[in-house]
């Protein structure tokens, strides 16, 4: 019987790669739930291998005809990119498939990929390369939102969109009717006199800099 930690462990590593290729919250955590129990059936995190198994697993059901759909491109912008990511993944070798996910989907060093793939960090970064992206696309935008951080993100910049808070819009009205009452006061005003200039330094205390002439 495997630990809650493990089972953690599995289907958070199973969930970053398949939702930053399906886009879609219920097929991804089918995929990465049937991933993380064959890895479970095979030995689980016992096995040195199983990163290495779970990416495995996790693609397979993704990758090639039989492969899950992404989400619905009318909802999500970044469709097309995971159509792209799956078509180059369809076209790769075992070891540049896993390679590419963790380095690029799920985030992992390419020292510490090195040992998974047993290559040297040079060649990891060869291999993962098939899922380089783009310049200005960040992988990091195709996870989860709620688990990025994103969403939060997101629900600030429409609070944003929406206007002010109803605190901000009642400090202004109440700044602007001090205002007005301040502008209604009438008394004796002061009379000025003429701008005094004594030894070359006006009523503002600036004299001109011989420099600036």
């Amino acid at each position: 019987m495997t630990s809650p930690d493990e089972d953690q462990t599995l289907e958070i590593n199973a969930y970053a790669v398949a939702y930053r290729l399906l886009g879609d919250r219920p097929s991804a955590r089918a995929v990465s739930g049937i991933a993380a129990e064959r890895v479970r059936q095979a030995g689980g995190l016992a096995r040195p291998d199983w990163l290495y198994l779970l990416v495995e697993f996790t693609l397979d059901q993704m990758v090639g005809p039989s492969a899950l759909p992404t989400g619905d491109p009318a909802v999500d912008q970044h469709s097309g990119l995971r159509v792209a990511l799956r078509r180059r993944l369809e076209r790769a070798a075992p070891d540049e498939r896993v390679a590419g996910s963790l380095v690029h989907l799920a985030g992992y060093p390419v020292d510490f990929v090195a040992d998974i793939v047993h290559r040297t960090p040079e060649q990891t970064e060869q291999l993962a390369g098939l899922l380089a992206p783009p310049p200005g696309i960040a992988y990091r935008d195709l996870g989860d939102p709620e688990l990025t951080g994103r969403a939060e993100a997101d629900r600030r910049q429409q609070r944003r969109r929406r206007g002010p808070h109803w605190t901000t819009v009642a400090a202004v009205a109440l700044i602007i009717a001090v205002v007005i009452a301040a502008t209604q006061i009438t008394g004796p005003r002061p009379t000025l006199g003429p701008p005094l200039e004594e030894n070359g330094v006006s009523a503002e205390g600036w004299a001109p800099d011989p420099g600036d002439e």
